[in-house]
């Protein structure tokens, strides 16, 4: 009798033993996808509203990441974890083709497990596409390019203010009266020379009126 019991209870050790273990393996475990929508390899007439992940336990998403077969990356929208279950919105207008959806998350057990899916759409998603360069990470670049630019403007700006301020300082000053003294000239001015000797044609010609009693006067030469 003694020994039906120890077999009992044994058994009702390993039985509890086995529920412990049962119970705490999941909790230690990866997580693991379940299921998604898309779901992996489907192929679709139109392209999705979101992306809806859900794994086996709660989860922390590290990364999530959609690419065309082309490369470029899509503008998914922030994750939103509620409990088992990671949403992102798809962006209206994305073109039909071939798209990757890789994802990083954290489980319980802190490990981190990624995982890549693969779908496909012929038309594009309903909605219009955001605008191209609309991402934060071109932000920062453009408003440090408006600092250079206004940098260098203003650099000119001074430099010009400098020019124009050591010329005016240069410039030749003027006179109380505000006017420049006239150079004085390097040569006087000549004065004609008139000349004392009177030519012989100068000489009035003889007239019997004007004439003495002795006749014509003779110049001798």
């Amino acid at each position: 009798m003694s020994r039906l019991i120890r077999i009992f209870a044994l058994a009702i050790a390993a039985t509890i033993g086995l529920l412990l273990f049962a119970g705490a393996s999941p909790a230690s475990a990866h997580a693991r996808l379940i299921s998604s929508s898309p779901t992996n390899g489907e192929s679709l007439t139109q392209g999705p509203t979101q992306i809806v992940l859900t794994f086996d336990q709660p989860v922390t998403v590290q990364t999530l990441r959609a690419t065309s077969d082309d490369g470029t990356e899509v503008q998914l929208g922030t994750p939103v974890v509620s409990g088992n279950t990671v949403t992102s919105t798809w962006p209206g207008g994305q073109k039909g083709g071939l798209y990757r959806l890789g994802y990083l998350v954290g489980s319980q057990d802190g490990d981190s497990v990624e995982g890549l899916m693969l779908f496909t759409y012929v038309t594009a998603s309903p909605g219009t596409p955001p605008p191209p360069g609309s991402d934060s990470d071109s932000t920062p670049w453009a408003m440090i390019g408006l600092g250079v630019v206004a940098v260098l403007a203003a650099g000119i700006g001074v430099v010009a203010w400098l020019r124009s301020r050591g010329a005016a300082t240069n410039a030749p000053s003027t006179s109380s009266g505000g006017r420049h003294a006239a150079p004085a000239s390097a040569a006087a001015t000549a004065s004609p020379v008139t000349s004392d000797v009177s030519s012989a044609n100068d000489v009035p010609p003889y007239s019997p009126e004007a004439g003495s009693a002795e006749g014509p006067h003779t110049t001798s030469l």
